[in-house]
């Protein structure tokens, strides 16, 4: 009876697989072209460069995306609710929100370009190579934060496929732009790493372009005139953003955990570094899975909490647990049997950093496997506007336990391996299962948000 409570109907896995599917596809889409990006500038010796300079997009895609996530919850109880009106003015205030975001960091990264990427490491010529990559990269802050709004307005509305088959459009561009603009094809000049910033740029503006055209031209649901998507009032604003802040919030602090993380490791020196990278970006790859699982989560979980219908809710969210640990099982297994070949791939500098890469990627999996569970914990307080307890759970703890014994490690004990330090900061994960595991099951974020709202 207890395995019973993990396992759904057929109607509850064809939903899933329907809105899933098209986010795992879309997310090994994205994960692929970042790993053969890592390719392409580990054949001209830049793993370094780029991956300390996109410490900066990632910051910036950390803010977007908690402010995407927060607008999200509305977005998709009123789908639920089948309140088109109040859609389309939550997707206005998303687009203008992703803006001003975007718009912040391009500022800051412009500014304090040279003084933000020595605080991840100090090694001039890293610096100076990232300082390049930058100067086309950082205007794809735009596009990549407005897509963001694009993106999520589809998961609201169960329409996954959507930006599934603009990714494979743009992937293929941008993939296609930066081996002719890294190494000079078809008679354009090899302009090494500053032709891959200059591709990131050009990509992201072609997808948004798609974006637009399409989701006027079929005339989606959160598209209306532009009185329609940007006149609200002062109380509508307040009420949103009351929710959305406390995601923001915990989402830059998480970007700027992940950055303290690299700080910490930039101290092993630049072929480390290159390993961890290396290693970090295999393991994304399997976070197709986490994204998936998350976000088909909290559109199913959002829909039927925007209907009142708790108890349904409250058993998804038993389903999806069972869909983390079958698949935390089986992640493990694929990545302990071929990590070694992947990291083949790449050009690393000597045996060594090719097996440094592969021991971590094989620690980082046990991250993997315990998030496939806390990301449902996640989506579940998220869909019912429980941000705050979130951004405890997710942030709070990552800084108080995960940054906390890594700094401990690396500057107070001295400890010289990295994957010491990586397999002592998976205590994080396992700190925030038992406390999420039990904020989970007290209910407390069974919330009808847009009853409250309207």
């Amino acid at each position: 009876m207890l395995l019973r409570r993990y396992i759904g109907n057929k109607k509850f896995y064809a939903q899933t697989g329907k809105i899933m599917i098209p986010l795992a596809i879309q997310s090994i889409l994205t994960s692929s072209t970042a790993i053969i990006d890592t390719m392409m500038v580990s054949w001209i010796g830049k793993v370094s460069a780029v991956g300390t300079a996109t410490q900066l997009d990632a910051l910036m895609q950390a803010t977007a995306f908690g402010i995407a996530v927060g607008i999200n919850i509305f977005l998709v109880q009123y789908f639920g609710s089948q309140d088109h009106k109040n859609m389309r003015k939550t997707f206005g205030l998303s687009l203008i929100s992703m803006f001003l975001n975007a718009l912040v960091w391009f500022t800051i990264s412009c500014l304090f370009t040279k003084q933000l990427l020595k605080f991840f490491i100090n090694d001039n010529y890293v610096i100076n190579d990232a300082v390049e990559y930058l100067k086309f990269a950082v205007w794809g802050f735009f596009p990549t934060s407005i897509l963001l709004s694009f993106t999520f307005a589809y998961h609201s509305i169960q329409k996954t496929y959507i930006p599934l088959y603009i990714g494979i459009i743009t992937t293929i561009i941008h993939i296609s732009l930066n081996y002719i603009l890294i190494f000079g094809i078809f008679g354009f000049p090899a302009l090494g790493i500053y032709g891959a910033g200059l591709s990131v740029f050009l990509s992201q503006m072609i997808s948004l372009i798609i974006h637009i055209f399409y989701a006027y031209f079929s005339k989606q649901v959160f598209i209306g005139n532009i009185r329609d998507m940007f006149t609200f009032s002062k109380d509508f604003i307040k009420n949103v953003y009351g929710k959305v802040y406390p995601l923001v919030i915990n989402e830059a602090l998480f970007g700027i955990g992940n950055s303290m993380f690299v700080k910490a490791f930039g101290c092993y020196g630049k072929n480390v570094l290159d390993s961890y990278y290396v290693g970090n970006q295999i393991a994304n790859l399997f976070y197709v899975i986490v994204n998936g699982i998350s976000d088909a989560t909290g559109a199913m979980l959002g829909a039927s909490l925007g209907k009142g219908d708790y108890d349904k809710a409250t058993r998804e969210a038993d389903y999806f647990t069972g869909i983390a640990i079958i698949s935390a099982v089986t992640i493990i297994s694929i990545i302990m049997t071929f990590s070694d070949k992947i990291v083949s791939l790449f050009s690393l500098s000597g045996p060594d950093l090719h097996q440094l890469a592969v021991i971590i990627v094989k620690v980082l999996s046990i991250k993997i496997a315990f998030r496939l569970y806390n990301v449902i914990v996640f989506s579940a307080l998220r869909a019912g506007g429980d941000s705050k307890f979130l951004t405890f759970l997710d942030s709070g703890i990552m800084w108080l336990v995960g940054i906390g014994s890594t700094l401990f490690m690396v500057y107070i004990l001295k400890v010289n391996s990295i994957v010491i330090v990586l397999l002592v900061g998976q205590l994080e994960q396992m700190v925030r299962l038992v406390i999420g595991f039990k904020r989970k099951s007290s209910g407390i974020w069974l919330n009808n948000l847009v009853h409250k709202v309207n």
